[in-house]
């Protein structure tokens, strides 16, 4: 005797709407757009900033502490600042930036004109995996192609 199983009409709204974290965080183009890439950096700056639950002061005080030098509040206005486009922040501080407030939009704003993006630290392995899966799929098609010259030259 075979069981019906009821319908579930429940699940099916489960996941209606979900939408799941982004792998590669960014800020949306709207809040980053700029003519140049000092200027989306400066932007993606203010934003990280002015996102990041802490004043300027502590922000800078903890960049301090992180690089071993000191980097002041209005060092920090000036690297935002629009209208001073000779101030742009250097590499280094940029990164400073980011591991204090650890928002890596920040990171893929620099990144945005090029073939490379930031991703968490957790999804190496991950990423490490597929490449590998990718390799090992031309092999085998590398295999089969030599395995098909060789049955036909027999």
């Amino acid at each position: 005797m075979s069981r019906r199983r009821a319908s579930d009409t429940a699940s099916s709204d489960m996941f209606a709407g979900y939408q799941p974290r982004p792998v590669v965080e960014r800020f949306s183009a709207e809040r980053v757009r700029a003519s140049s890439c000092a200027a989306r950096i400066k932007q993606a700056l203010k934003e990280t900033l002015r996102e990041c639950g802490r004043s300027r002061e502590q922000v800078a005080a903890e960049i301090s502490e992180y690089l071993g030098e000191v980097v002041s509040p209005l060092i920090l206005d000036q690297y935002t600042s629009g209208a001073n486009e000779k101030s742009n922040i250097p590499a280094h501080r940029l990164v400073a930036v980011f591991a204090v407030t650890g928002d890596i939009r920040l990171l893929n704003a620099l990144l945005e004109d090029t073939a490379a993006i930031a991703v968490p630290r957790k999804h190496e392995a991950l990423i490490r995996r597929e490449v590998a899966k990718e390799l090992r799929d031309r092999l085998n098609q590398e295999i089969e192609s030599a395995d098909a010259e060789w049955r036909a030259a027999q």
